[in-house]
């Protein structure tokens, strides 16, 4: 199937870039899928650097078009070709600029209203989540960080880097511990939290770097649950068993909090990117292991079992795959 792509603007607060993608082969207004990124300066395909890209959203796209979907992504805030100021864009303008990509979507004359989709990876399955609270929708997926809250992931994370460092037995790992360094992690990430908690600024300075205190403290100020509580429309929930940055574990608590229909997986050999990987990560591995992830290909399973979801709760009449 031709994939025709064109490049948008969504008009928020400030103007977003994006690319729309349009499946040739369509009879009637259909689904649309709006794709929503993890945190971080990263644009609507997945490059963050040029050292990093993970090139999953650019890969997303493309999969869910040759399905036959129209699917929609965008750079955020201060990002590739968007207005705006990175560092101080907070959660609840992340939000406010998908909800105005779900009215784009809706907007499109090629788009059934009734049939937007969010897909969220990483922090995308918070903005989606809020959005899903807030606006209709005719489903929600989320990827690599569902039913966890940003701090809850953060502390899930330092436990994984001490018990990285204490069981380590490469030279920078012994060093470490001869330092004491696992015995700081905490301490240190609670007395950076405190000072972003306190401020009223939008950034704040952490060890002479400018950080985004906003984003923190209102990310950690979100109760996810209380707003899963409000979803109604059906919900995938998909995460990795490799994943060192969200939590495999909390999806098995998702039907309890959504009032529709609710289905999660644990995806074998699945990292936090969504690509196949054969070892988890460690902090000593994390910054070589992820750029060599963007080379391969979505994990075979995940794709799978969107692609069951989407045709199993979604008529497609009419469309060639």
């Amino acid at each position: 199937m031709e994939i025709r792509e064109k490049e948008i603007t969504i008009q928020s607060k400030v103007a977003l870039k994006g690319s729309l993608n349009l499946p040739e082969t369509r009879r009637e207004k259909g689904l649309a899928i709006l794709i929503i990124q993890g945190s971080g300066k990263i644009d609507r395909n997945g490059k963050a650097s040029e050292k990093l890209d993970l090139k999953l959203y650019r890969q997303l796209a493309e999969f869910l078009t040759k399905l036959g979907f129209i699917n929609l992504r965008y750079d955020k805030r201060g990002v590739g070709q968007s207005d705006g100021d990175y560092l101080k864009t907070g959660l609840w303008d992340l939000v406010d600029d998908a909800r105005a990509a779900v009215q784009f979507l809706k907007a499109q004359p090629e788009v059934d209203p009734e049939k937007v989709i969010i897909l969220g990876h990483s922090e995308g399955c918070a903005i989606g989540t809020a959005v899903a609270a807030r606006e209709s929708l005719g489903g929600l997926i989320l990827l690599s960080g569902a039913v966890e809250t940003l701090g809850e992931a953060m502390k899930r994370q330092r436990d994984i880097a001490t018990q990285d460092i204490l069981d380590g037995e490469s030279f920078q790992a012994k060093l470490l511990r001869f330092l004491g360094a696992h015995k700081k992690v905490e301490k240190q990430a609670q007395k950076s939290l405190e000072k972003m908690m306190k401020s009223n600024e939008d950034t704040i300075k952490q060890s002479f770097v400018k950080v985004n205190a906003k984003w923190f403290r209102e990310h950690i100020q979100y109760n996810v649950r209380e707003d899963l509580a409000k979803v109604t429309c059906p919900v995938l929930a998909i995460t990795g068993a490799k994943d060192i940055q969200a939590n495999p574990e909390v999806l098995k608590d998702l039907p309890q909090y959504v009032k529709g229909d609710a289905e999660y997986y644990v995806v074998e050999n699945m990292g936090h990117a969504c690509k196949l990987v054969t070892k988890t990560s460690t902090i000593f591995s994390i910054k070589k292991d992820l750029p060599a992830e963007g080379n391969l290909p979505i994990h075979p399973e995940l794709t799978k079992l969107l692609e069951n979801w989407l045709v199993g709760h979604y008529q497609l009449d009419g469309i060639e795959y």
